[in-house]
């Protein structure tokens, strides 16, 4: 327990008026330093019962490198309920947080001066760098009424973001050359049809069965028996142990991949710690981007890959069916429209089309 500026100011002129009253009588004692005394025992007695709150968070979920998100802080006691909007202390007091956050995160603000207990604090934090991070413990002051003295209260509470790295848009020509790894005559084939399903992001809005669609909640595509045979892409990324070069392995590998996946066409990636294959079933792409997370360095010996990607100190290399590129050559200078926590605006906008045509047939 410390005094504050306000603690000390009075403290001080206690001292004055003790020598007062020693020079010029009594009263002076009576006047100003009976008060003083009387606050700061308050201040002493309010500090001493305080007790450390339990923190819990709002946390944010896992996305990509960019993306912010709003964290809130919640208090409460040590012998209660979780803490939460409804929940909180039974005796709020004032005083600071001060939040912590792990390096790969930034917070727009990390200081609060609040009534810890009454309402809860809430800051921005923004996803720079890709990996798990953490955000705590909350460091928690806690004052008096009449802000004399405080104390610094400890907490343990601590929660976790996972960030996914970047994903880029890949350029035109360089869809084109991925896809015909291993096409299988779809053209030819697309009268054959196979089955209806449920819309997987990727899907061409003219496979959408509007009929269907409209008798449920959710698209309704039709899927012909060439796009059923289509064969994976493989790809084999490693990086160099150099500052960057996986970071950078990360971000071209989740590119590629969803790009690939989004024109329908399954990837096998091999990684350093294993292997996985990724669909347009939206569990396999985020068990993709948690692996691409946290991936260190290493290589992966696939001399068969049809794509490999390389990371570097100075960039990444990608080789396609044996041609090296640079990947800053084939990202382009659009956004991404894939990624999973992105919205599809074919999605939108086709949701939005059938809104507007009521429960009928649309034609795209």
């Amino acid at each position: 327990m410390r005094l504050t500026r306000r603690g000390k100011a009075v403290v001080a002129v206690a001292v004055v008026a003790v020598a007062s009253g020693l020079a010029f009588g009594p009263r002076s004692l009576n006047a100003v330093v009976v008060p003083a005394i009387v606050a700061l025992s308050a201040a002493y007695l309010q500090l001493r019962w305080v007790e450390p709150p339990a923190v819990a968070r709002d946390v944010p979920p896992d996305d990509h490198v960019g993306r912010t998100y709003p964290v809130r802080l919640f208090f409460g006691d040590r012998d209660g309920p979780r803490p939460s909007a409804d929940e909180g202390m039974d005796r709020p007091f004032a005083g600071r947080v001060r939040e912590r956050v792990g390096d790969g995160v930034d917070a727009d603000r990390v200081v609060f001066e609040t009534v810890v207990g009454a309402v809860p604090v809430e800051y921005d934090v923004t996803y720079e760098s890709r990996g798990r991070h953490r955000l705590g413990p909350a460091g928690v002051t806690a004052r008096d009424a009449l802000g004399l003295a405080e104390t610094d209260l400890s907490t343990t509470e601590t929660s976790e973001v996972l960030v996914y790295p970047a994903v880029h848009a890949i350029a035109g020509w360089a869809r084109r050359d991925l896809r015909a790894l291993h096409e299988t005559g779809v053209h030819e084939e697309r009268r054959e049809f196979d089955r209806l399903r449920e819309y997987d992001r990727g899907d061409s809005l003219r496979d959408v069965h509007w009929k269907s669609t409209a008798k449920r909640d959710d698209l309704i595509v039709k899927e012909f028996s060439a796009e059923a045979e289509t064969e994976a892409v493989s790809v084999a990324a490693g990086a160099a142990a150099a500052p960057g070069a996986a970071d950078g392995m990360a971000e071209a590998t989740a590119s590629i991949a969803l790009a690939l996946v989004e024109d329908g066409v399954p990837v096998d990636v091999s990684l350093p710690d294993g292997t996985l294959t990724v669909t347009g079933e939206r569990g396999s792409q985020v068990r993709l981007l948690e692996r691409l997370a946290v991936i260190g360095p290493g290589r992966v010996a696939d001399a068969d890959a049809d794509v490999t990607v390389y990371g570097e100190a100075d960039g990444v290399r990608v080789s396609v069916a044996g041609e090296d590129h640079e990947f800053a050559d084939f990202r382009s200078d659009r956004p991404a429209t894939y990624g999973v926590s992105r919205p599809d605006p074919r999605l939108d906008r086709a949701r939005g089309s059938r809104e507007a045509a009521g429960d009928g047939e649309v034609i795209a």
